[in-house]
């Protein structure tokens, strides 16, 4: 015998009409029958598959509308009959719910059209998305679960702290904000996501920014501090780098007006006393002629090296010529002086080129 066929909920759904709270009571006894568990929706077709969405959909639309059904018990519930809940908190339970078949964008649209920020936040929360979670609780001025999102989420997403940081700056009234505020440049300076200019222009920009000195005076302490010792070690370097290049500076001028003297006994690749035919290099490596074999006229030893200078060097002259690769590097960077010196420091605009050997 055939089995019968199944009636299309939205060819019946019009039939109550002028009954809105038996509608829902309706919908709620066929999902919870037909399609409550996830293994009942694994294999449906293209009409049954509406079905359960326009379902899903209608009962989430008759909840936000203030419709009560006359059933106590929850859909979602595996339990018991528990206490009877009012609509809203039954849409709350349907879009958090991992089995509920509801479309994302009309969900959205219900809520923001009722007034149901929960259920936006439930959105958001299934979705994962939670940078717009935080813009959810800062437009409503929601501090606690804020700092329970920040709390949560902080670690993995610490750009987050940026735009808490814009909040408590303007909103100086919240109560703990000294102590919010430290966090929020903590979570900054440990991330290292905004320069400290770009920080205190956060912090006084705005009309209604009434961050004190004193709220801040902790941090910028500690930026004074780092960046002394920055130059600090910036002079060390720098002092360093003057000696290497005089002593390589020497070292050139030695060997272009003065006569070099090799006075090496052994060979650098065997260690075998020097005999003719023997090879010396400027390095003040000496090798026998055998032990050279084909290698050419670059010491064996020192090649590694003078091929990484080498190599570096085309690098820079590679660079001098990608406008476009600093351009975007100078405009995507908080520190754009930072950029350009670093470019300056690998002289990537010398126009000196290589002799290819």
């Amino acid at each position: 015998m055939a089995a019968m066929p199944t009636l299309s909920m939205r060819r019946i759904q019009h039939l109550f009409a002028d009954q809105p709270a038996w509608l829902a009571a309706f919908l709620e006894r066929v999902i919870a029958r037909r399609w409550q568990h996830p293994a009942s929706t694994a294999r449906l077709s293209e009409d049954e598959e509406n079905d359960v969405k326009s379902a899903w959909n209608t009962l989430l639309e008759l909840y936000l509308c203030g419709v009560e059904s006359p059933i106590s018990e929850s859909i979602l519930s595996s339990s018991a009959p528990i206490k009877k809940q009012v609509p809203k908190e039954r849409a709350l339970d349907l879009l958090r719910s991992s089995n509920a078949r509801i479309d994302w964008d009309r969900a959205y649209i219900l809520c923001a059209s009722n007034g149901f920020t929960e259920g936006i936040a439930a959105l958001y929360e299934q979705r994962g998305d939670v940078a717009a979670l935080l813009e959810l609780f800062i437009e409503h001025d929601d501090v606690q679960r804020m700092r329970s999102l920040l709390d949560r989420h902080g670690e993995e997403q610490p750009d987050l702290y940026i735009k808490a940081l814009h909040y408590f700056a303007r909103n100086p009234q919240l109560a703990d904000n000294e102590r919010l505020l430290a966090e929020c440049l903590t979570t900054i300076e440990k991330h290292n996501l905004m320069s400290p200019l770009r920080v205190l222009q956060a912090l006084g920009g705005s009309a209604r920014s009434g961050v004190t000195l004193g709220m801040v005076r902790r941090y910028i302490m500690r930026q004074i501090e780092a960046s002394t010792k920055r130059i600090q070690d910036n002079e060390k370097a720098i002092a360093s780098y003057a000696d290497e290049y005089k002593t390589r500076h020497d070292s050139m001028e030695a060997l272009k007006t003065k006569p070099v003297v090799f006075q090496s006994t052994k060979c650098t690749s065997c260690m075998a006393p020097l005999d003719l035919p023997s090879v010396h290099f400027l390095c003040k490596h000496s090798y026998h002629q055998r032990c050279l074999g084909d290698i050419g006229d670059s010491c064996p030893k020192c090649q590694a090296e003078n091929q990484m200078l080498e190599d570096q060097r085309r690098r820079q002259e590679l660079a001098a010529k990608q406008h476009d690769v600093f351009f975007n590097k100078v405009k995507s960077s908080d520190d754009g002086f930072e950029v350009v010196a670093s470019w300056f420091s690998e002289n990537p605009f010398a126009f000196t080129k290589l002799v290819d050997q």
